[in-house]
């Protein structure tokens, strides 16, 4: 069994900072940290942080806290750096003469600090025991609050098969999130609001609704307007911010902007997504500013998914939008110009050879994102192929692999993280990096879902494996890099003859 220093906290910004501190200056560490410049700054003015071990040509990049409630990413992020700085574990093999590994712990500070030091306010008295406690109540009343809209949204879908409606459920279903907001939902509200909408006589609906709900929602009389996810922070407010230098003052100043004109739910501080302008990093693209964009045109207003059915993505917010302003050109956030860059002097340097962008929460890797151009040009002549698509593949499935075996080690159970790819559309700036470069993948951390606390719920069978799991996996993905190297250097031609047979053809892809 592998050995690595495990330290099971929530961070707040001291402990960030101290975390990060003690790492940089361990007189034990192997393999010495390298403080660099930051890659960029927040708009509020904090650093976007740069670390690197290694001096070899091949780098490695991870990135996290691009969502500021996923923290358990930032807390990843920095166990790795400290592990592989002490030669833990399978890092006691790493040689810093061939691989540059390079950490940006954490891309939208202002995200992160915000839920972190609203975690504080709430838990900053609470022992490790209090802590994971916690953290399990939060992933209950998490999926509590999926179940119950889950519940009501199966009840619409009953109804209209019962009904045969042919407008669009799911367009029925918006209208119904949409003008329940702040209601008690009850099956009488649904009811009532289904008979209004389509004009069925109550009476005909009444039965069908409380059976559904019944077997869906189980004994439950109501629906709180108040999500039981948010309600665990009850008490919040912007205090939880000091006021320790210009920075953290104007941070403070554009959350007390957003939540004063949108009216936004005060707890949501401990479960903040987006920077301080209110904007989604990872929505941050050209293409979900154009869907939204359309979308807010037709629709009004627009609200977030499932459990946040009540906050609002075309405003300002938690959860984020896509740009500043839909009313202005399109923008990248500082943080994602500052990324965008970084990732872009290494590939003209011809240094990338895997991008980790990791993320909170699903126990799954996204790979390549397969286009349709892709497809179109498997079989054509004289398009030059280069090996992005096996790179990719193989590097994730080796990764997700050793995941399983830690799995089966610890815990008898072969039970390795998913690989996820081919979307329909390419929406994310995780899929366009994805797209982009080389070996570009999302990494989601935690089998148990819930963000920000709720992969701290269970220490042992979760939380310590989720770290162990992922830095074995890792130096596996190094290994398999070294093997398949030869590939980030060769594209290949095809080119059909008379008989129909193919001859292929290599070709350097760097220059």
């Amino acid at each position: 069994m592998e050995d690595y220093k495990i330290t099971y906290e929530i961070l707040d910004y001291d402990k960030y900072n101290k975390r990060l501190s003690n790492i940089i200056n361990n007189p034990l560490n192997k393999f010495p940290v390298t403080v660099h410049k930051p890659i960029g700054q927040s708009e509020c003015g904090f650093d976007i942080e740069h670390y690197s071990i290694g001096n070899g040509p091949m780098h490695i990049v991870y990135m996290a806290g691009a969502h500021g409630n996923e923290i358990i990413g930032v807390d990843y992020i920095t166990q790795l750096m400290e592990n592989i700085a002490l030669a833990n574990g399978v890092y006691k093999d790493f040689d810093p003469e061939q691989f540059t590994l390079d950490f940006i712990p954490c891309q939208n500070p202002e995200g992160f600090f915000t839920t972190t030091y609203a975690l504080n306010y709430i838990m900053k008295d609470m022992t490790v025991e209090e802590i994971e406690q916690f953290s399990k109540k939060y992933w209950a009343s998490y999926r509590e609050d999926d179940i119950n809209v889950t519940g009501v949204n199966a009840i619409i879908n009953f109804f209209c098969e019962k009904f045969a409606i042919t407008q669009s459920r799911s367009e029925l279903t918006k209208l119904f999130w949409h003008l329940s907001i702040d209601r008690e939902i009850t099956p009488q509200y649904i009811t009532s609001f289904l008979s209004s909408s389509t004009n069925i006589d109550i009476k005909a609906i009444e039965n069908l609704v409380n059976e559904k709900w019944t077997e869906k929602l189980k004994e439950k009389k109501s629906i709180s307007p108040q999500k039981l996810h948010h309600k665990i922070f009850e008490g919040l407010s912007l205090e939880c911010i000091p006021e320790t230098d210009e920075k953290h003052c104007k941070l403070k100043e554009t959350l007390r902007k957003i939540y004063s004109t949108n009216k936004f739910p005060i707890e949501t501080l401990a479960n903040f997504f987006a920077n301080s302008s209110g904007v989604n990093l990872n929505d941050n693209n050209i293409y979900f500013y154009n869907e939204i964009k359309e979308r807010t045109s037709s629709e009004g207003l627009i609200y977030a998914n499932l459990r946040d059915n009540n906050l609002l993505k075309n405003v300002p917010g938690p959860v984020g939008m896509p740009s500043r302003s839909l009313d202005e050109p399109f923008e990248y956030t500082p943080e994602n110009k500052a990324l965008l860059d970084f990732l872009e002097q290494q590939d003209k340097k011809n240094e990338n050879y895997a991008f980790f962008n990791i993320h909170g929460t699903g126990g799954l890797i996204y790979l390549y994102p397969v286009a349709e151009d892709d497809m179109e040009k498997a079989h054509t002549e004289v398009v030059t192929r280069n090996f992005s698509f096996l790179i990719n593949n193989r590097l994730a499935t080796e990764y997700a692999r050793e995941t399983g075996t830690e799995y089966q080690e610890k815990t008898g159970t072969y039970n390795p993280y998913k690989t996820m790819g081919y979307p329909d559309k390419i929406s994310g700036v995780g899929d366009l990096l994805r797209k982009k470069y080389i070996s570009s993948f999302i990494l989601e951390l935690s089998k148990m879902g819930g963000n920000p606390i709720a992969p701290y719920g269970d220490r042992i069978g979760n939380y310590n494996i989720t770290m162990t799991s992922n830095m074995r996996a890792n130096m596996k993905m190094l290994k398999t890099i070294l093997a398949i190297s030869h590939l980030y250097e060769t594209s290949y031609t095809m080119k059909y003859d008379e008989t129909g047979r193919v001859h292929y053809g290599e070709t350097a892809r760097r220059k």
